[in-house]
């Protein structure tokens, strides 16, 4: 008995895009032609804090949930050799926590289809930015609980705000897990124990679904330090350090605390 050979993976063709309003930027970012451009969140100068000083010259970076890409370029302006960007394939690959009356409940393939015209704005500032910023990343658009193998190894992983809004964290962890033989750098908010430190060996996890805030249906759960310590074992990695620091939020126009957990091979 014979298996078939494995297909290589197909990565995403380039998109040319010169219109800013075609475009849905997640990201602020500075770009030739256009300076600032406002996004939701701001981390320019920050990619060392936000990423817990992780080295990433002369490494192979795999940054999950790209949204516009800025900490894949920075990967590659801070020295990495190889940076692949991925992000969902398709809005229907994304769930929202759910309410009764949204639309994503009653009707979820139209949703899905309304939904996926700001996805596909996301790919399109992300491609300006990559033209623009003379970017060499590729893109790989697919899913995230189901990452393959065929995209190789790469050194260093980077989860930037994606985990909590995911409704199975964990099954993505393990999914991204497999493609990463050094470090995984995870950016989170972690949940408080009742001694009031966030380093709690407690392994908790909070939903955070309210029946009384709908407009709250992207959020699904914070975890503790503890989970993610003994989820990192579990997936062969120990968790190295803990980072803290706050993010200019521009959506809301705040400083946002998030946490970065380092994990290393074991």
């Amino acid at each position: 008995m014979t298996t078939e050979p494995k297909k290589p993976v197909a990565f995403a063709e380039p998109r040319y895009v010169a219109d800013l309003s075609d475009c849905f930027f997640y990201h602020t970012m500075t770009l030739p032609d256009f300076g600032e451009v406002r996004g939701h969140w701001d981390l320019r100068g920050r990619f060392g804090d936000y990423v817990g000083h992780v080295d990433v010259k002369g490494k192979s970076v795999i940054d999950i949930g790209t949204a516009t890409g800025f900490l894949s370029f920075e990967a590659e302006r801070n020295g990495a050799n190889e940076v692949v960007s991925f992000d969902m394939a398709h809005a229907r690959q994304q769930n929202f926590l759910p309410f009764k009356d949204k639309l994503h409940y009653r009707d979820p393939t139209a949703w899905a289809e309304k939904h996926n015209i700001e996805v596909e704005q996301w790919k399109n500032a992300y491609w300006l930015c990559h033209r623009l910023l003379n970017s060499r990343a590729k893109v790989y658009y697919g899913d995230i609980y189901d990452l393959p193998v065929e995209l190789g190894q790469f050194d260093i992983a980077l989860i930037g705000s994606v985990l909590e809004h995911l409704s199975d964290p964990i099954t993505a962890l393990a999914s991204i897990a497999r493609l990463v033989r050094e470090t995984i750098v995870i950016v989170v908010p972690l949940l408080d124990s009742e001694e009031g430190t966030f380093d709690t060996t407690h392994r908790i996890a909070r939903f955070e679904g309210s029946a009384d805030y709908p407009e709250n249906d992207f959020t699904w759960w914070t975890y503790s330090a503890g989970l993610y310590r003994t989820v990192f074992k579990m997936l062969g990695f120990h968790l190295s350090h803990i980072t803290s620091a706050q993010y200019r939020y521009h959506h809301l126009d705040r400083l946002e605390p998030r946490y970065t957990l380092v994990a290393k091979r074991a």
